[in-house]
């Protein structure tokens, strides 16, 4: 648990020095540091509750879908600029490090299971922005259908 407390200061840190990098407008930083630290701190949870890490990474990515998508409706602002810093925190760069290490040391059944591994983690961040986006698209014109349906029965 007390790793657990460790690491979330280095997630709102590397978060922080993201939105530096891109350019964040500064009264968005505290929005974006704590979408970036729910993502890495949600998936430190699921992965103490003993799900698969590739598992973990999705549903991380699909909380920082949501969350990003409801700062980005009430504020009026680009999603994108909530959500590339919020899953730079769950990006396998460990992953590929150590990929491209048991290639240079010639350990290549290491390096396929680490680099299939990073894959997955990494096509889990894309399945859970996708999957979100997707549900939600589909609430959102449902919804709407039925505003446009009930409008039509009133007239």
């Amino acid at each position: 648990m007390m790793s657990l407390l460790l690491q979330l200061p280095c997630a709102i840190f590397v978060t922080c020095g993201f939105c530096i990098i891109f350019n964040v407008p500064v009264k968005k930083f505290p929005l974006c540091i704590a979408i970036g630290a729910a993502s890495w701190m949600s998936y430190r949870c699921f992965d103490y509750l003993g799900l698969s890490s590739v598992f973990a990474v999705f549903l991380s990515a699909c909380i920082v879908w949501l969350l990003s998508n409801i700062c980005a409706r009430i504020f009026k602002e680009t999603s994108t600029m909530f959500i590339i810093p919020g899953i730079l925190c769950l990006v396998p760069g460990s992953g590929m490090y150590y990929t491209m290490l048991h290639l240079l040391h010639n350990d290549m059944e290491t390096m396929v299971s680490t680099a299939t591994e990073t894959l997955m983690i990494a096509g889990a961040i894309a399945a859970g922005l996708l999957a979100m986006g997707s549900v939600t698209g589909v609430i959102i014109l449902f919804i709407n259908r039925l505003i446009a349906i009930r409008k039509t029965k009133k007239s």
